[in-house]
């Protein structure tokens, strides 16, 4: 899979059939929640992507994180390359591979790929994420989300998401199967994006952590970015 993703990212930069415009994005978070588990121990993080979009509806992109894993993982380096397209004025879909990986992890190797799918009507949203090696395990890892988002005045957007983490890597880790929600607020103001989200889970609470490494007890995450 690492090998499709970095030819497909290859045949994208050479390409001259299609005009193509690049954006970027540099965001602060005061801690870096995948999937409702905290990636940085609870602690700050420093996040930024760049990203190439055509005319033809082909995209690629990297996307990056300080993370703290407790050895010496301290950054997370994603790469993905998909393809979005409207199927009418209200609905859309996108999918893309991505490629999880970890530069200067030497206590373990955690790269993997993933296949995510999403369907977009009006304000909703459907994902699925298949990973047949997640975090390089050899156990599948899925997850399925959907999310609302609800234009309220002054341009802020109320924002709803409930996401489910499943398959063979689930329940032979720590964690058994687990849902995880999040409810909260979203805007621009002055050229930033602003938003806060109240994090929460299912988790078994003898599975619980709400302090250290992987803590995925209930929290607030306020995070803002600016695009260029």
């Amino acid at each position: 899979m690492k090998k499709v993703l970095f030819g497909l990212v290859s045949a994208l930069t050479v390409t001259q059939l299609y005009a193509a415009e690049t954006s970027g994005t540099i965001s602060f978070t005061n801690d870096y929640r995948f999937n409702g588990i905290s990636q940085t121990a609870g602690d700050a993080a420093v996040q930024g992507s760049l990203d190439v979009a055509f005319d033809n509806g082909i995209y690629a992109g990297i996307w990056g994180s300080n993370v703290d894993f407790g050895d010496d993982a301290n950054l997370e380096i994603d790469y993905y390359v998909g393809y979005g397209n409207s199927l009418t004025d209200d609905l859309s879909y996108d999918v893309n591979l991505a490629w999880y990986s970890y530069p200067g992890y030497d206590a373990y190797d955690g790269d993997y790929g993933q296949l995510n799918m999403s369907l977009y009507y009006g304000n909703a949203s459907l994902s699925y994420g298949y990973a047949d090696d997640y975090f390089n395990t050899g156990e599948s890892g899925q997850y399925i989300a959907v999310a609302y988002s609800q234009p309220l005045p002054k341009g802020i957007s109320l924002d709803l998401h409930a996401g489910h983490s499943f398959g063979d890597y689930w329940g032979k880790a720590d964690i058994e199967d687990y849902e995880d929600y999040s409810i909260g607020l979203s805007g621009s103001v002055a050229g930033l994006d602003l938003s806060a989200a109240y994090i929460f889970n299912s988790i078994d609470k003898a599975e619980e952590t709400n302090s250290g490494l992987f803590r995925n007890d209930n929290t607030l995450v306020v995070t803002v970015s600016r695009t260029f």
